[in-house]
């Protein structure tokens, strides 16, 4: 198939309110059509759309460029976000500098401090019978945890967070409001080196780390700094309350699996993956081709963009029998690719694991009866994240528990 002969997909805008009420749907007809689909928004993009072109797509680095962007259109960051917009061999020098501090040992590690930050922000409001759980939960726990983790003051974790989110979600329909707190946030961030330096101790927190940085001996420039730190922020303050928000809406209406759950919470670290498969938050980041190939019938041009649509992955009829459908006894969750896969695999992976984990088991236990108490709302752009801004519920009040420990 050339370029010239590939279906041409007029109306697919992944930025777009169609597409936000009705992703998988929109690329399941897509997919449905062909695997490597042609789009005329943005000045043209493919957009790949099954399981077996988005994996080779991921783990070919040469032909699939993360740098300079992987947005479609571009962010609008001034600068590449490190090391998510880089290509090997300084992507794997880049996430050298963190590695340690999002191991699975990490994780396990901060565990317990995650567990006791749910108990403490559900104690705020199990005794009212009725919450935002996205505004008083699964946003505030992530962009906490991550603040602890580099060493800046947690209890300024809303201010970030809508930086954060404004970044992500306003920069297509908003870009005036969205330039405004990229501004906000970078100002933010070199406040925070300017005061590190002056203290003269780097610390040896995650911020420490990436200050410390260093590239074939080469100490990071204050950019490098910079963005490094910006991805921090994206990671922890959208993603994990993106898959819990869509979760913890899905439970609503599937009551069978979470009564299954809340007899057995052991099996909520079986079924992650599968939540993940099916509930993807980052719905697809994009590439730019490094030269002129043929990739699973299509013709790509050295320049195109691309974007490797994760959730249509994830849905793929020909590697996940009855897709749309979730299985706790699935044998090929662990396939799915809601992190990335290759070098490019999210850092951060089992920290967010983690973190969802005991998010959805303490609301399980102690709000079992949650409902609906009004209709969820959702970002504007899912373009690069479909997540929940407002998920109000109702529920039986329960009691305060007691916390001990650092939260």
């Amino acid at each position: 198939m050339t370029q010239a002969q590939a279906p041409v997909v007029e109306n697919f805008d992944h930025h777009s309110p169609e597409f936000r009420e009705r992703p998988h749907q929109i690329l399941a007809e897509m997919r449905s059509r062909c695997p490597v689909a042609r789009s005329t928004a943005y000045g043209g993009f493919w957009a790949l759309v099954d399981y077996q072109s988005v994996f080779d797509a991921a783990r070919d680095d040469d032909l699939f460029n993360s740098y300079p962007t992987n947005g479609i259109p571009p962010s609008g960051a001034p600068y590449p976000i490190l090391p998510i917009e880089t290509d090997p061999p300084l992507t794997q020098k880049l996430r050298a500098i963190t590695i340690k501090a999002f191991s699975p040992g990490q994780a396990e590690r901060l565990r317990p401090r995650v567990r006791r930050m749910a108990r403490a922000m559900i104690n705020e409001f199990i005794e009212r019978g009725h919450c935002d759980i996205v505004g008083e939960l699964t946003t505030p726990l992530p962009a906490k945890l991550v603040l602890h983790m580099l060493g800046f003051d947690e209890s300024k974790y809303l201010q970030w967070v809508q930086w954060v989110h404004s970044m992500v979600h306003d920069r297509t329909h908003d870009p005036e409001t969205s330039g405004a707190a990229v501004a906000e946030l970078f100002g933010e961030i070199f406040k925070h080196m300017a005061e590190r330096r002056e203290s003269g101790d780097l610390g040896d927190d995650l911020f420490g780390r990436i200050l410390n940085g260093r590239i074939d001996d080469q100490p990071l420039d204050d950019t490098q700094i910079l963005m490094y730190t910006v991805l921090m922020m994206l990671g922890g303050m959208d993603t994990t309350s993106g898959l819990t928000g869509n979760v913890l809406h899905a439970l609503t209406q599937q009551p069978e699996l979470r009564e299954q759950l809340i007899a057995n919470p052991a099996l909520i670290h079986d079924a992650t993956d599968e939540f993940l498969r099916l509930y993807t938050p980052t719905l697809g980041l994009a590439r730019t081709i490094s030269r002129d190939a043929e990739f699973h019938g299509a013709q790509l041009n050295k320049g195109d963009r691309c974007i490797l649509m994760w959730a249509a992955a994830n849905r793929d009829p020909a590697i996940f029998e009855d897709p749309d459908t979730f299985d706790l006894n699935r044998p090929n969750s662990r396939k799915q690719m809601a992190f990335g896969v290759g070098i490019h695999r999210c850092l951060g992976s089992h920290i967010a694991r983690m973190m969802f984990q005991e998010m959805l088991t303490e609301v399980l236990q102690r709000i079992p009866d949650y409902r609906l108490d009004g209709e969820p709302v959702r970002f504007e752009d899912a373009g690069e994240v479909w997540a929940i801004r407002k998920l109000p519920i109702a529920f039986t009040p329960g009691p305060r528990l007691p916390v001990e420990g650092d939260v």
